[in-house]
């Protein structure tokens, strides 16, 4: 009886887990019981995932058959659904000896000048330009950690003592709140690009002109009720507008910031609750992240101080070789020689052709990117403190070369103590004044991938005017909803991961 009610209860267990949608399990070594982290484990419906540090995943198999599961040293198995749950979501991977061919093993010597000299002009000569057709995968993440956050509100004509205690009650919570939140946010994009090149009169070189078709995006929920860096000051004024008269407008004027001619609190409300009901992205400001990998990857195109192979600009030095993957590439360190020079980092080069497959980079000791210290006159600072970039190269089924993958983590430092005046519009010209005191470090970090590179008809792809780009941006998409990103193959980064994990 007991065995039976045993049995019972593991085939009604086991209707229950097929009709599930998410499961989790864990990926281990064979014969060793050791978790295998990154391994990627991907579904017959193009869904999946990767293991943690601790071989754990989280998988839909929402209609899911089969599962293939791979990592690199590691032999890559396929298995069905019902074998995995059969398993308890366990599964063994055996080791696999990937013996590197005696080439590899033992990289010729060669001299410094002459391995920078063929990478430049291999780097040059091979890398894929326009047209092309391209699948853009972009996530990014900001982080607002407030150091200071102060609000002072001056006497005023404008406002009566009542509704100046309520106003100063606001800016402290909204201070408090802020400080106490540290607002984060994020956003993940799955596009595809089409970019061709076409010449500039005006700039007198080639431009990249860019077609933005097939975008998702999935907006992450914030902590910071959707205040931005670039939103506070708004924000504050629509504090103090909230307690003015409603139907009066006012000038609103703040040191180095814009003067405001007609802003009043009805238009103010209108255009808010149009931006809080528009849960919408430009399609063709995420061309951005492509932009973005471009000017951080094509350095070896360009005479100044960030080409990172100019000689005239860098120290370079052969340092031992490393494996990436199953291969084996030269490795040169590079660091500043000039004052102008600001970075220090590591190229790996393939032995075989001269092209950089990874570039990795950040500031060098003592040095910084951006710095502007008016505290005392103006009551401005800024500082941008950290800067790291991580680079892969692929090549397409022609041998050309394309940036592949761009990691890029910044952190900046602003302080700024402003004043702020509001003055109504009348013949009295009467005003409110409060003061503005912020400290905050702003991290950000951003990832593009870019793969399914391919040819297009490009005939029928004509250079963007300027005021064709401004309409451009003006078309917007949805931002998907949770279920619809859940159920994508995309979501968590999951491409990204797949594709590293053949370098770990």
């Amino acid at each position: 009886m007991t065995k039976k009610l045993l049995s019972f209860s593991v085939l009604f267990l086991n209707i229950i887990v097929m009709n599930s949608q998410t499961i989790s399990g864990k990926i281990i070594r064979l014969n060793s019981s050791n978790p295998i982290e990154k391994a990627a484990l991907l579904t017959d419906k193009k869904s999946g995932t990767t293991s943690d540090e601790f071989g754990n995943y989280i998988l839909n198999l929402d209609n899911v058959k089969t599962i293939t599961i791979s990592c690199l040293g590691y032999q890559p198995k396929t298995i069905t659904k019902g074998q995995l749950i059969n398993n308890h979501y366990v599964v063994n991977l055996q080791e696999d000896v990937n013996l590197l061919d005696e080439f590899q093993l033992n990289l010729t010597k060669v001299s410094l000048d002459s391995l920078l000299i063929k990478t430049a002009k291999n780097m040059k000569e091979n890398y894929l330009s326009s047209p092309v057709k391209q699948d853009v995968y972009a996530i990014e993440n900001q982080n607002l950690d407030f150091k200071k956050l102060e609000f002072e509100l001056n006497t005023s004509s404008l406002l009566s003592r009542k509704k100046r205690k309520l106003a100063e009650k606001e800016l402290m919570q909204f201070a408090d709140n802020l400080q106490e939140k540290n607002p984060a946010f994020g956003t993940e994009f799955k596009a595809t690009v089409l970019n061709k090149k076409f010449y500039s009169e005006e700039r007198k070189k080639e431009v990249d002109s860019y077609e933005v078709t097939a975008i998702q995006g999935f907006k992450k929920i914030d902590i910071g009720n959707g205040v931005t860096l670039e939103n506070i000051t708004e924000r504050l004024q629509n504090v103090v507008l909230k307690h003015l008269n409603s139907k009066n407008t006012y000038k609103v004027k703040s040191g180095l910031f814009k003067l405001e001619d007609s802003l009043s609190m009805l238009e103010t409300t209108r255009v808010a609750d149009s931006i809080a009901k528009d849960n919408t992205f430009s399609d063709y400001g995420q061309s951005y992240p492509l932009r973005n990998i471009k000017y951080r990857s094509v350095f070896f195109n360009t005479s100044t101080e960030k080409n990172f192979l100019d000689q005239k600009y860098y120290e370079h030095q052969l340092e031992e070789n490393e494996i990436l993957g199953s291969k084996k590439y030269y490795v040169v360190s590079f660091n500043p020689d000039k004052s102008k020079s600001k970075y220090s980092g590591k190229m790996y080069i393939d032995p075989t052709d001269f092209f950089i497959k990874k570039i990795k980079y950040s500031y060098a000791d003592g040095k910084r990117g951006q710095h502007l210290n008016l505290k005392f006159l103006l009551g401005i600072k800024f500082s941008e403190n950290q800067h790291h970039v991580t680079v892969f190269y692929e090549k397409n089924t022609d041998d050309k070369i394309y940036t592949s993958y761009v990691k890029e983590s910044k952190t900046n430092y602003a302080y700024i103590d402003r004043p702020i005046k509001f003055i109504e519009n009348a013949k009295d010209k009467n005003k409110v004044k409060f003061n503005v005191k912020v400290e905050i470090n702003v991290s950000e970090d951003r990832e593009t991938f870019v793969n399914n590179i391919t040819d297009f008809d490009a005939d029928s792809f004509k250079k963007k005017t300027k005021e064709e780009i401004k309409e451009a941006y003006k078309k917007r998409t949805s931002y998907m909803s949770k279920e619809d990103y859940a159920a994508s193959n995309w979501k968590d980064k999951v491409l990204i991961n797949q594709y590293l994990a053949q370098y770990n």
